[in-house]
C-alpha cells in the first residue's frame, strides 16, 4: 500500500516555504494564523536553527501561532513593543480578483 501525496499539503508547504526564505535577518515578522502559515512558521524555524537566519522577533496574531513560534525556537514580541514589522505572513482566506 502506498501514501498518496496530498496536493494541496505540499502546495501549502511551498507556499510556506517560499514566505519563510523572504525573511532577512534582523526583521520583525507577524506570525499570521493558518495551515500555510504554521508550515512558514516551521521554516523560518529551521532556518533559525540552521544558523540561515539571525536575529529575528515574531509577532503571533493568534494562540496557535505563539505556541507553533516557541516550538521552533521564534523569539517573540507582542505589537506593543514593536515600533515597526518588516513583513507579515498569512493565509489568504478570500481572495477578490477585482481587488475591490
Amino acid at each position: 500500500m502506498t501514501a498518496e501525496i496530498d496536493p494541496v499539503k505540499l502546495m501549502k508547504q511551498e507556499v510556506g516555504r517560499a514566505a519563510a526564505s523572504r525573511v532577512k535577518s534582523g526583521s520583525i515578522v507577524g506570525l499570521g494564523t493558518g495551515s500555510t502559515t504554521a508550515f512558514a512558521i516551521q521554516f523560518l524555524g529551521d532556518r533559525l536553527k540552521s544558523g540561515e537566519l539571525t536575529d529575528i522577533q515574531g509577532i503571533p496574531t493568534s494562540f496557535q501561532a505563539s505556541m507553533l513560534a516557541k516550538q521552533y525556537g521564534i523569539p517573540l514580541i507582542t505589537l506593543d513593543d514593536a515600533d515597526r514589522i518588516d513583513v507579515a505572513i498569512d493565509g489568504a482566506d478570500e481572495v477578490d480578483p477585482q481587488k475591490t
